[in-house]
Parts: structure tokens; sequence; C-alpha cells
């Protein structure tokens, strides 16, 4: 059997065949895609902390720097991994996103095992080299292929299977993946506690590794045309009397033109840098304001309600109105939970904080989702929202140093938190000009 017949959109199996509309298996498969990512997430890794510090002789600092290091590398490469999408298309690079992302959890589980390997084949180099370079790797590889590949195709074949109700897909999506995400740092360490670090890496391995590798080979396609229908579950028959959106074909370098791209990634980022920054010392802010850390992490069970809340309004809304009053709203959710950072030992600035990011991280997965497909359409989608994502993940990296340094410079986290007030001020000014949908200058 030729290798090209196993990504065949009719092997194992034609969709076309299925009982009922194949995209809303699709919402199910890249659900549980984005899901997986978790390992590679900042709340997956970040449980493993104390473990790296205590087993490699890294100190906090080194850990937190090799951490930075790698993600910055990864987004330089994901833009690249999103041209190879559009060319290879989602069965391939869900398979690729899932092997990488099972090995370098394998390689995370035996990073002491390799430390002292690689200290007896160089043993000129210091210890503290050696465990830089292999948490570098090793953050380089889950960021790219778990938090960057695998959450991007998984986005960006959930969109490209769905028009009219793309809004609503997305909604019913982040119901499952906020609170999965939410939950992640609990499971974890019930995983811990059940198979020890490195026992809880190596299953994590098997199960959102090479299992989500396997389960998006076996039912991800990449876009209902190949499997002869239409998006929406529309037949020709109804089509024509309920037509879809015009299709727009807008390449790479003509989105990068547009005004629109660069207001929604640019707000888009800001949310990955406050919550990231926010999220890493979260235990340090919390005992600056005089909080126990079980009532410090406390605030996410309830963000995640407004945040499951929010997407799925946010998913319903966005196929009946234009996406720049989303935007406006979701710039001005993230200064206000910023507000509420300056008073954190308050329980008013608290719930400031759990409702403006809450309902800023719900919106920001459906817009995460549903803008770019619709401003320049599938064709391009891979390459576009893989310059997105390299940003994205490069905004997450800024954002601890961010935070870590205005508490080491003030000894407190006010001045991040200005910061973040008047980005987003100024954001939700430059979200207010953008379009409803953007026509290329030559259609």
């Amino acid at each position: 059997m030729k290798i090209s017949s196993l990504i065949r959109a009719d092997f194992p199996f034609a969709p076309s065949r299925f009982p009922f509309f194949y995209g809303w298996w699709i919402l199910v498969v890249t659900t549980v895609g984005i899901m997986s990512s978790i390992p590679g997430q900042t709340m997956g890794v970040g449980v493993y902390t104390d473990y790296l510090i205590l087993h490699t002789g890294l100190n906090r600092l080194e850990i937190s720097m090799a951490y930075m290091t790698g993600t910055i590398l990864s987004s330089l490469l994901l833009p690249k991994a999103g041209r190879l999408y559009d060319l290879w298309g989602s069965r391939v690079m869900i398979f690729l996103a899932g092997t990488g992302l099972g090995l370098a959890l394998l390689l995370f589980s035996e990073t002491v095992w390799v430390l002292k390997k690689l200290e007896l084949l160089v043993p000129g180099i210091p210890r503290t080299t050696l465990g830089l370079f292999l948490m570098i790797l090793t953050f380089l590889m889950l960021r790219q292929f778990g938090q960057g590949i695998m959450s991007m195709v998984s986005r960006n074949t959930l969109a490209k299977w769905f028009d009219r109700k793309r809004g609503l897909a997305s909604g019913i999506s982040g119901l499952f993946v906020a609170f999965s995400f939410s939950g992640a740092p609990l499971m974890m360490n019930t995983l811990i506690d059940g198979f020890g670090y490195p026992g809880s890496m190596v299953l994590m391995a098997l199960v959102c590794g090479f299992g989500m590798a396997m389960l998006g080979w076996l039912f991800f396609r990449n876009q209902p045309e190949d499997c002869g229908l239409l998006m929406d579950g529309k037949t020709p028959s109804t089509d024509k009397e309920t037509p879809l959106t015009s299709e727009r074909e807008v390449p790479l370098s003509e989105a990068l033109r547009s005004y629109n791209f660069w207001i929604f990634c640019l707000s888009l980022c800001s949310s990955s840098m406050i919550v990231t920054g926010f999220t890493f010392h979260i235990s340090s802010i919390g005992n600056l304001a005089g909080l126990s850390r079980f009532d410090a992490y406390s605030v996410f069970l309830p963000m995640s309600v407004f945040s499951v809340v929010s997407h799925f309004i946010a998913g319903w809304a966005s196929d009946r109105m234009p996406l720049k009053y989303l935007l406006i709203l979701l710039v001005g959710c993230l200064g206000l939970g910023s507000l509420g950072l300056l008073a954190y030992e308050e329980l008013w600035g608290r719930w400031l904080v759990i409702a403006g990011y809450g309902i800023q991280g719900g919106l920001w997965g459906c817009l995460s989702i549903v803008a770019w497909p619709r401003f320049y359409g599938r064709k391009h989608l891979g390459e576009i929202n893989g310059v997105f994502m390299g940003a994205q993940v490069f905004a997450s990296a800024i954002g601890p140093l961010l935070f870590g340094a205005a508490e080491s410079l003030s000894g407190s986290y006010d001045q991040a938190a200005w910061i973040s007030i008047v980005g987003n001020f100024l954001l939700l000014l430059g979200a207010t000009k953008a379009v409803s949908y953007y026509r290329p200058s030559n259609p």
C-alpha cells in the first residue's frame, strides 16, 4: 500500500457515508486535539517545575530562562509549520504533532537520566550548561508540538468545516476546552501522585501524544470538499437556497498588509502575554496580597466558569455580528482585570480579575478560531494562523518576564498591571477602527 493512500479522504472510511454531517464529529475530535495539547501548555509544564529544580541542579530562574528560550524558539518555527499545514493538510500534521509531543514527553520523563549520560559523554562542560541545553530542547519540543502545532491544526480543521455555524461550533468546543484547561493542574497532580513524575509523563506521552496521533490520522479530514461535502452540512440543492459565505483566498503577504490582521493579532497576543504572566506568578501575587497558596489558586475555578459562558455566547454572537465588537469587549475586559490586580488583596479586586480575565479568555478562544477564516478564507489559513500562533507563543514567553521584572524592580506587580491597563486601552481605541470583513484590494 502506498503512503499516499493512507491519507486519502475516503480511507479507512468515507465521511460522506456518516449518518450525520461529519463536521460534528470533526468538532469532537478537534476538541480532543486541543485538550491533548495541555502537556505543552504553561499549566501542563508548570506542575513539574519543582521536580526539575530538585533533580537537574538548575534553580528557578534558570528553569524560567530555559522555558522562555524554548518558547521563543518555538514561536519562530510556527509560521513554517503553518505553511506545511496548507501544503500537507490536517491528517499529516496532526500525526506529526502527536508523535512529536509523545517523543518530547518521553524525553521529559528521562531528563535526569539523559543529563547524567551527557555528563559522561562531555565531562568538560559544566552540569548547569548541559542542563540548560537539555531543558531548552525539551521545552522547545513541548511548546512546538503541543501548544503550537497540535493546537493550531485542531483549531484550523474545526474552522474549515463550518461557515455560518462556525461560531456555534467554536462555542460548543470551548465548553469542554475551558473546563479541561482549568482542571489540568489538579488532574496532572493526581497522575503524579499515582504514577510519580516520570511515570505521569510517560502516560501522557501514550495518551496525549501517540494516542492523539493515531486518533487524528483516523478521523481528521482537511476540509469537507475533499470528502464530497460542503461546510455546515449543506447539500448542493439546499446550498442554492442558503448560499455559503463567499470564499476569500487572501495570501499571507496581503493579510499582513491589512489593519484587521494586526489589531486582532496584537489584541489576542496581549491576552496571552498578560494571562500567562499572571498565571506563572500567581503564587507570588497571592503571597503579596496576604493570601494562602490555596486561596491564590482558587481564582481559576470561577474564572473558568466565566470563560465557558463567554465563549459559548461569543460563538453564538460571532455568527450574527461584526467581530470587532467582540474584540473591543476582549481588550476592555483585559484592562478591567488588570485594574483588579492593583487591589488584589481586596475581595472586589480579585473578583474583577476573575470576571475580566475569565470573560476575555472565552472571547479569545472564539476569536482565535473564527476571525482568520472569516477575514481571509481557508486556502491560506494554515500560513496566516501560523504567523498568529508564532506571535501568540512569543507573547506568552515574555509575559512571565514582564511580571517578574516588575516584582524584582519594585517589590510588587503594580507596574506590570499599569502597563497592561494602558496597553489595552490603546488597543481598545484601535479595535474601534477594525472592519467587519476584510476585502482584498484586488478581488
